[in-house]
């Protein structure tokens, strides 16, 4: 069903754009041209009015047949019918009045019945098919017809200002393609009939008509591209989806397509243009070779734009890019953070952009000159290809079919706690030890040796890439099996969320009393219940409010609740709310305390993750012992400072606290809000 929608689709944008091309061809260049001219229509019709009547009345044609065979599609599709249940199941009426779908087809409907409309009317009246009424009505309404695909295509899921961005985009390269492409076969017409008779008269005409054309298509294609872009980005979003989706494949190989199409204009506007236009008129000989060629190339351009819309018809019934995980075709991929890690990485790099430079400049020069031209150019791609192979060695590391996969569970800390636990169910503990060290007690008899999953290497890969080594293993020479066949997909990215926090747990070491400027340490989302029954998650605070996270343990509890009491008036009107997460053996001792404050669900999965960022110089095992810990976090939702009751009395202190607050309330946000999952 999914190839018939894209044929239908096909159809029906190929018929759309024929039908504005024609009408757009005829009033804003063939019409034109005669006048310029100054000839009367008679004897052989030069515009050959017939045959764009003709198009006219078949594109009408095989728009409505594309209409009723799409909505009896879309009955299948929405029904979950089959052909032989599809009578039974058939609520027109619904479909037509409750959905955007039926809407957009009952206008498109009405715009379609008030094309024949226009030309009964004046085939009734006896007006001319030339005429600026026909002419500017069917362009008008053809243009409607045309740029209200948009309205049921992907640029029509998005919402507000970027709804109507993004529908103005996709009518305006609608419309552009429909005056440039549209226009080509009209324009391949009106130039072979000029040059049937090598008429000097009809001569006049073609080069009228081709500067003109010449004219409207570069605009058309400017128009095109830069909307095509603005689309692509927003349905694509990069280089990754371009290759690891077939949405992002279809547009490669409409960018494939487009080139040559753009030669061949660019070969007509630049080269056969000025030749048509600048022919002697006393030599229709020579004018006339001239269109030939001009002629054979419109029609090359035409042929192009045909499978370009066979490759949009596909494109428009396949999810956008930015909707689908990508799966990365390639064994390899670049990555760039390579030439701050490794002095010889950027020597490489810097040796291959020397090379690439010397092969650019030969290049140029061999464009430049002629003599030794094919010599310049052989020298110029080789130091080119030289100095890309040598930056692209430089920065390659391996790439797997999950690299950029986007993980589907939350960084939030309910995750982190279950990937704990599957780290010590699943025997990592063995070879990683418990504290991730690579320490384990099967470790010693490993070769290779098993990773320190404490290392900054472990947050230098992506999330798709230790997902890959989760399911499948690392490599053959690893001792790291492979789980996809124990874990589910959401217990091997719960496993993720746990490396990714031990990671981050081993660099928060350094984190002080005094606010970081550098925001880097995302704090994991977290659900809770207070004291006074509210339910509340951490992600409602961001971009209104800072907070404080307080980690109470067993000895400091009574002493730092009075401190918190003293200073919460401070705190609330410097705009922090206060989280305050108990022991478990405390729970019931300070649940009537400061009310709204203290943490009475949720407490467990704040604990075990968060106690994962209160490693210290001087305690290398809070996974065991909780320590009284407090952070600050910033708006955007970033740690950015943390204080352990142990190292000193920084905080117990007010005005040592209320300074740190003052210093997040009055900056500017430094980065941007970190997204839900993890990368």
């Amino acid at each position: 069903m999914t190839e018939l929608s894209a044929v239908v689709r096909f159809v029906q944008v190929v018929a759309a754009v024929l039908l504005n091309g024609s009408f757009a061809f005829n009033l804003l260049i063939a019409r034109p041209a005669v006048e310029e001219a100054d000839i009367g229509v008679g004897g052989r019709d030069i515009l050959n009015l017939r045959f764009h009547r003709q198009i006219i009345v078949w594109s009408i044609f095989v728009l409505g047949m594309a209409a009723i065979l799409g909505l009896c599609i879309q009955v299948v599709n929405v029904s979950d019918s089959t052909a032989q249940t599809f009578f039974d199941r058939l609520d027109p009426v619904s479909l037509l009045t409750d959905t955007q779908f039926g809407k957009v087809w009952l206008g498109r409907m009405v715009l379609l019945s008030l094309l024949p409309a226009l030309l009964f009317h004046a085939e009734i009246n006896r007006i001319k098919y030339d005429s600026f009424f026909v002419l500017a009505g069917g362009f008008g309404l053809s243009t409607c017809l045309l740029i209200s695909i948009s309205l049921s295509g992907h640029a029509a899921t998005a919402e507000g200002a970027a709804l109507a961005m993004q529908i103005s985009a996709d009518a305006l390269h609608l419309l552009a393609s429909g005056i440039w492409l549209g226009g080509l076969v009209p324009l391949a017409v009106l130039l072979r009939e000029c040059n049937r008779d090598h008429d000097i008269t009809a001569l006049a005409v073609a080069r009228e008509a081709t500067r003109r054309f010449s004219r409207i298509g570069a605009l058309s294609v400017a128009v095109l591209i830069l909307t095509g872009a603005y689309n692509a980005w927003n349905l694509v979003g990069g280089f990754v989806a371009l290759l690891g989706t077939r949405y992002g494949n279809l547009l490669f190989l409409k960018i494939a397509l487009l080139i040559p199409l753009l030669g061949v204009a660019a070969v007509n506007l630049l080269r056969l243009k000025p030749k048509v236009v600048e022919a002697p008129p006393m030599q229709p000989q020579q004018a006339a070779g001239r269109l030939k060629q001009l002629t054979r190339n419109v029609i090359i351009e035409a042929l192009l734009g045909l499978f370009i819309l066979l490759i949009v018809g596909h494109m428009n019934v396949t999810p956008p890019a930015r909707h689908v995980q990508p799966d990365w075709p390639l064994s390899v991929r670049w990555d760039w953070s390579l030439l701050d890690k490794a002095p010889k990485a950027r020597t490489e790099v810097e040796r291959g952009l020397v090379w690439a430079t010397v092969g650019a400049v030969a290049l140029f020069a061999g464009l430049m000159r002629r003599r030794r031209r094919i010599v310049m150019m052989v020298i110029g791609l080789g130091a080119l290809g030289y100095g890309g192979d040598a930056v692209h060695t430089a920065v390659s590391i391996d790439a797997y079919p999950t690299t950029y996969k986007r993980p589907s569970v939350l960084y939030h800390a309910i995750s982190v706690a279950n990937g704990k636990g599957l780290y010590e169910e699943n025997g990592c503990v063995a070879c990683h030890g418990a504290f991730g060290y690579g320490d384990g007690p099967a470790a010693q008899e490993l070769n290779p040796k098993a990773a320190d999953l404490t290392a900054p290497h472990v947050n230098a890969h992506t999330a798709g890439d230790l997902f890959w080594w989760l399911s499948y293993g690392v490599k053959q020479s690893s001792a790291m099996p492979g789980f996809g066949a124990s874990l589910s997909e959401e217990e091997r990215w719960d496993l993720i969320n746990y490396l990714r926090a031990l990671s981050s747990g081993e660099r928060a070491r350094a984190l002080a009393s005094i606010i970081d400027d550098n925001p880097w340490l995302v704090a994991p989302d977290f659900a809770y219940g207070t004291n006074a029954g509210e339910p509340k998650t951490l992600r409602d605070h961001r971009g209104a409010k800072i907070i404080l996270l307080v980690m109470l343990n067993l000895q400091d509890t009574e002493e730092r609740l009075k401190q918190l009491d003293a200073v919460m008036p401070q705190l609330k009107s410097s705009g922090v709310e206060i989280i305050i997460v108990p022991n478990l053996i405390d729970q019931l001792y300070v649940t009537d305390k400061l009310p709204g404050a203290i943490v009475s669900e949720g407490g467990r999965e704040i604990t075990e993750t968060y106690k994962l960022f209160a490693r210290s110089f001087n305690d290398e095992n809070p996974v065991l012992n909780t320590p009284h810990v407090d952070y600050l976090i910033d708006k955007q939702g970033y740690i950015r400072a943390r204080w352990l009751a142990a190292e000193n009395d920084a905080w117990r202190k007010s005005e040592l606290l209320m300074a740190q607050v003052d210093l997040l309330r009055k900056e500017k946000p430094r980065a941007p809000a970190p997204d839900e999952h993890v990368h």
